[in-house]
């Protein structure tokens, strides 16, 4: 037996017609998080250029770690030798 009265576990049951109805999320856009949201831009492609050279960097320092994990399990494959016996 459950310590919830019958009304209480009706309530959260939902309804035949209310089964077609999806409730919308509200958005506030109202705020500084919601103008710089809209006004904020990938490192790659912003105006400043120290921004877009350490985002240049970061990206060339992962696809240079992407390539070493690559030649690494290249390595360990075929036996190649590149990282040591």
């Amino acid at each position: 037996m459950s310590g919830k009265s019958a009304e209480k576990r009706r309530e959260k049951v939902p309804s035949k017609r209310d089964a077609g109805v999806v409730a919308a999320p509200v958005v506030d856009a109202v705020g500084p998080a919601a103008a710089t949201a809209e006004t904020s831009s990938a490192w790659l492609d912003s105006a400043d250029p120290r921004k877009r050279r350490l985002g240049q960097i970061v990206l060339a320092v992962v696809w240079l770690y992407v390539a070493a994990l690559c030649l690494l399990a290249l390595d360990q494959t075929f036996h190649w030798g590149i990282f040591g016996p």
